[in-house]
């Protein structure tokens, strides 16, 4: 955890939180065009894996672009431990989305479904996905 204390780790969560703001919008949109026709949990799980897509293009290109080796054959392994990590994730957000939107909305309860996640989902990626 001493990598996060840097100034380099703080400017590291710092883009890792703009990608998550860059995703939210991106699950928002999509929650919200698919929610009425298909209900919020399944609205839910199809805004978080189109942010997730979208997380992983931008996480692995500019936000942890420089904490991991440039190797060649690497790109599989990463793609294959972001979506573990995701669909863990993911879980957990269309959770808490789905028992939170009717007593909150959907706009609250999509944001404490992020908030939820957000942490849990840079120490992953961090450490595990993208090291």
């Amino acid at each position: 955890m001493k990598a996060l204390a840097t100034r380099a780790g703080l400017a590291q969560f710092l883009r890792f939180g703009l990608v998550g703001v860059a995703n939210t919008a991106t699950s928002y949109l999509v929650i919200r065009m698919l929610a009425e026709p298909l209900g919020v949990p399944a609205a839910s799980a199809i805004g978080y894996a189109a942010g997730v897509v979208q997380s992983f293009l931008l996480n692995r290109f500019w936000t942890f672009s420089n904490t991991r080796p440039r190797t060649d054959g690497r790109l599989g392994g990463e793609a294959l431990r972001f979506i573990a990590v995701n669909l863990a994730c993911g879980g957990l957000f269309t959770l808490v989305n789905s028992l939170a939107e009717p007593h909150i909305g959907l706009l609250a309860a999509t944001l404490a479904g992020v908030a939820m996640v957000t942490p849990l989902g840079f120490i992953l990626n961090r450490f595990i996905v993208f090291r």
